[in-house]
């Protein structure tokens, strides 16, 4: 079956096949989950009544590797082979007529207790409590001396397990240690433009990390990858009409090039939950105007960034809404400090909720406190792309749920015709 792979992922294989414990520091999109999944499939058909056991950072991702392991049964069927006519494979475990199975589940300790057989970790680096996740799964490797343990990432930190394994694993022969950036896949195989790639991620810190596999400090930066992720669940909602609790808006407004980003959360109990960002880029002036007069309607508080192009806005909404629903904010050093450190402590405290988008993930990660010479603090964004405008429209939105709550009702308000918004969120109908 390795005729399907490609020299590099044949090389693992190989290297896997030929120790207890493997980790392997590959690219973005260079097969790691397809190489994977091949590699649980033989091990599930060799050894009778045998378990692999795959775990990675989420439910989603568990149910995106089992789609690599149905895509490899699929093809096997297709040339008639017995033994696989039996194989019953669904979203998140595929068994195997010699009772043998394949299991895939999320990276939490509770749940990846209590099996025993193969462990192959995919996208450790991305883990939340990676270090107590390893702890749970390794006794899965202890009762024989032919079960494996595969860990395999693109780097994210100096902090999480991942990183722990590879530098671990540097010097002790029961390892099996491999690093695959974009240049070596490509003179090994993969078919990959990467002047293309490279024009096509504006972000040095992403190119270096998710390409060239490189761990980078972490030391100033606001939100590590560890703490971001630990707040990544499945929050997002497209039509405000669904929501019942408070909504609060965060809105950056875009400056030259930059985008504007609207953040709407919705708070229940104590916990915010991020249900959109919608981003505005190359939108006339006016029509993000409506837009923006549209989802205010909905909201109970709204914070707009008023510096710059946002002053003329930010004063039409506190015009027609009234102080208490509108929080215009003007962007000092002093005032970005109290932002960042709000929106740091809804993060540490995991009092927040965000969806999984990576735009979002590397904006807010790109957020770094930097100390002057003369000793004063400023947070600024690290990204080439633009200037973090989702993480800050996110921190306004924060900032209009901290402020104080009026000591009376004010209803949403609806006045005029609804309009039909060519951008953005659509108005009711």
């Amino acid at each position: 079956m390795d005729k399907i792979l490609l020299p590099y992922q044949r090389e693992a294989l190989q290297g896997i096949k030929n120790h207890k414990y493997s980790v392997l520091l590959w690219c973005r999109q260079a097969g790691k989950s397809f190489l994977l999944a091949l590699f649980a499939l033989e091990r599930a058909v060799a050894i009778n009544g045998h378990t692999v056991i795959v775990i990675s950072p989420s439910e989603r991702q568990s149910k995106e590797f089992m789609e690599k392991v149905r895509l490899h049964i699929s093809a096997i069927k297709a040339l008639q082979i017995e033994f696989f006519e039996d194989v019953v494979a669904n979203v998140l475990e595929a068994k195997f007529p010699n009772g043998s199975r394949i299991i895939a589940v999320p990276s939490k300790p509770e749940t990846v207790r209590g099996f025993s057989g193969d462990c192959i970790m995919d996208e450790a680096s991305f883990f939340d409590r990676g270090h107590e996740v390893y702890q749970a799964v390794f006794p899965t490797i202890t009762r024989r001396p032919d079960y494996k343990l595969v860990a395999i990432s693109t780097p994210r930190s100096k902090k999480d397990i991942f990183y722990y394994l590879w530098h671990s694993a540097e010097t002790d022969p029961l390892w099996f240690r491999m690093k695959l950036d974009i240049y070596e896949a490509k003179n090994k195989g993969l078919a990959v433009n990467i002047e293309e790639l490279r024009r096509g991620i504006k972000s040095e810190r992403a190119w270096r990390t998710e390409y060239l596999c490189e761990f980078l400090d972490e030391e100033e930066v606001l939100l590590p990858y560890e703490t971001i992720t630990s707040c990544e669940e499945d929050t997002r909602v497209d039509d405000l009409r669904a929501l019942t609790g408070e909504i609060y808006v965060g809105i950056d407004i875009g400056r030259r090039g930059d985008l504007t980003a609207i953040a709407i959360c919705e708070k229940l109990g104590s916990m915010i939950y991020l249900r959109k960002i919608e981003t505005l880029r190359g939108v006339p002036f006016s029509e993000q105007a409506k837009i923006i007069d549209h989802i205010a309607a909905y909201a109970t508080r709204v914070a707009i960034d008023e510096t710059g192009l946002g002053m003329q806005l930010s004063e039409e909404l506190e015009q027609r809404w009234g102080t208490v629903k509108i929080k215009r904010v003007y962007f000092t050093a002093r005032v970005k400090e109290e932002l960042a450190e709000r929106l740091k402590i809804k993060f540490q405290d995991r009092t927040i909720r965000i969806y999984s988008d990576n735009d979002l993930r590397e904006e807010l990660h790109s957020i770094r406190r930097v100390v002057s010479d003369s000793g004063n603090i400023r947070y600024e964004a690290s990204s080439e792309e633009g200037h973090a405008d989702r993480a800050w429209a996110l921190a306004l939105a924060v900032y209009a749920l901290a402020t104080e709550q009026p000591s009376f009702y004010v209803p949403p308000l609806f006045t005029g015709v609804r309009r039909q918004l060519q951008y953005g969120i659509q108005a009711v109908a």
